[in-house]
């Protein structure tokens, strides 16, 4: 009898271990995707059989339908989609099935801008005497400007750099001026830098 009871007891946790439900699986990918596969072209993965026609519709960033297709297929399908004639801009995709958005993507097309890492230090280090340093990550241009109390003294361009170390000596400066050197990039970077 002790042996009966044990094995029920054995056999309903056996039971209750394999029907437990797991919430730590990944979930299941959906059958209908938009990806990105270049610069400018998106796939459309639909992997379902379609209950009627698919339609792609595809905005501009001021949401007006840039084009329109209708998809009419009777099996699971790939198309691509190239963006490369239209102008940089950010692009709404919308894949819709009986009146129902299924899937959407943001594409943007815009140029990617690296911003410049520059680092640019002035200090005076005697009379009418000034040291400047620029590090630069990237290679650039830069424009040096130096002002006294508001006018401009001296100006210098350095081409293709990524480090400038430079000692400035003034001769008409006036000791209580108010000395400021500009760095400027044709990247458009541009800082101001006081001395003391």
């Amino acid at each position: 009898m002790k042996t009966l009871i044990a094995m029920i007891v054995a056999l309903g946790i056996s039971t209750s271990t394999f029907a437990e439900t797991r919430n730590d699986e990944t979930p299941v990918k959906s059958p209908v995707s938009i990806r990105k596969v270049d610069d400018n072209k998106v796939q459309l993965l639909y992997g379902l059989v379609p209950s009627g026609s698919i339609l792609v519709k595809i905005y501009d960033e001021s949401n007006t339908l840039v084009q329109k297709d209708r998809i009419y297929k009777k099996e699971a399908f790939a198309k691509y989609y190239d963006f490369s004639l239209l102008r940089p801009a950010k692009y709404q995709i919308e894949v819709i099935e009986n009146n129902q958005t299924i899937d959407s993507f943001e594409m943007d097309l815009r140029a990617n801008t690296i911003e410049p890492v520059i680092y640019s230090k002035v200090e005076k280090v005697g009379n009418n005497k000034f040291k400047l340093l620029v590090n630069s990550l990237h290679a650039t241009d830069l424009s040096i400007l130096v002002y006294e109390n508001g006018q401009l003294v001296h100006e210098e361009s350095v081409d293709n750099v990524n480090g400038f170390h430079k000692l400035y000596s003034f001769v008409k400066l006036n000791a209580s001026s108010n000395v400021e050197f500009i760095v400027q990039t044709q990247d458009g970077f541009s800082k101001l830098l006081a001395t003391k």
